[in-house]
Parts: C-alpha cells; structure tokens; sequence
C-alpha cells in the first residue's frame, strides 16, 4: 500500500474570510463615524475669524482738522511750485535733457514722464487741447497751435500772448505754468 500523503500544514491564524470581513467593518465604523465630525468642525471652524486685539488709534486715522488741511494744501502748493523753478531752471541749462525727460508734456502718461515738472506746459510742444490748461478757448489753443508752427514756436508767456492776441488774464498762468522749449 502507498503510503498516506502528508498532512497539510495548518492555515494561519486569522487569514480566513471573516477575519478580513470583521477587520473592514471595525475600520469602516471607527474612521468612517469620524467624518461627518470633521465636515462639521471645518464648516464651524472656518467660517471663524480669531477675535483682533484692539489697536490703537493711528495717527494717520485722526480726523484732519480744516487749519491742518489748509496748510498742507499751500505746502504742496508751494511745493510743486519749488519744482517748476527747478525744472524751467534745468530746461534753460539743458534743453536735450528736458527733452529727453520730458518735461512740460503734459499730453503723455504720466508713466511716460519720469520727471516731476511740478506741472509745467511745454507749449512749443503739446497738441491744442492740452493749451486750454492756461484758461484759453478751443478756438485760441487751436490758432496759438497754427501761429506756433507759423513762427517757429513762443519764446515766452509774454510772446506767445501778444502774437496770439491773447486776453491780458491769461498771461501770469502762461508765464507761471508754461515751458518755451525750441
């Protein structure tokens, strides 16, 4: 007779199908019940801003009193002003470099002006509405244009006013704000 086959070896210890069905279950209920508690604790957490400790007041919050408001307006005046003179003193000394800075253009961006001019008008150079600054009409910023490329452009305030038969009024604005570049 044959001898009987070997025996089997047993099978390990919680590898049959119960085993596993039982390991699933316990990790769907203990990880699984926890979700709705995270989805409500970050619906609640998140709608919550931390309470900001109370600051003080800054001193650029204050309220600006009209004495205050009034001064700083005549020191920015004064200000922009102290930049004209710079500028048309710049322009005299060196009228490439004013062009190249483009000083008195008012017309362009002011991306395009790299120079703080304190808000000078180069009258040989800007088109006919940008004229209109000085107080003049269409009608005259639009001749001044015509007689500018007539002459060759203004030399002064005081020029530009007598060859264009400019009213008397206008005269300290062109001679304060504009710039006589040739």
């Amino acid at each position: 007779m044959a001898p009987p086959p070997p025996p089997r070896p047993p099978a390990p210890a919680g590898l049959d199908n119960t085993a596993h069905a039982l390991h699933l279950i316990l990790t769907v209920v203990t990880c699984g019940l926890w979700i709705p508690v995270w989805v409500v604790h970050a619906i609640v957490a998140g709608n919550r801003t931390p309470p900001l400790p109370p600051t003080p007041p800054q001193p650029w919050q204050q309220q600006v009193t009209t004495e205050q408001a009034n001064r700083a307006a005549v020191q920015h005046m004064n200000a922009r002003a102290q930049r004209r003179r710079e500028a048309r003193a710049l322009a005299m000394d060196n009228p490439l470099m004013a062009r190249e800075l483009r000083m008195g253009r008012t017309d362009l961006a002011p991306a395009q002006r790299p120079y703080d001019d304190g808000g000078l008008i180069d009258v040989n150079a800007v088109p006919a509405r940008e004229l209109t600054r000085f107080g003049m009409t269409p009608e005259q910023a639009e001749k001044a244009v015509e007689l500018r490329e007539d002459t060759g452009g203004f030399s002064s305030g005081e020029d530009m006013a007598v060859v264009c038969d400019l009213p008397p009024r206008l005269v300290p604005e062109l001679v304060e704000y504009g710039l006589y570049l040739r």
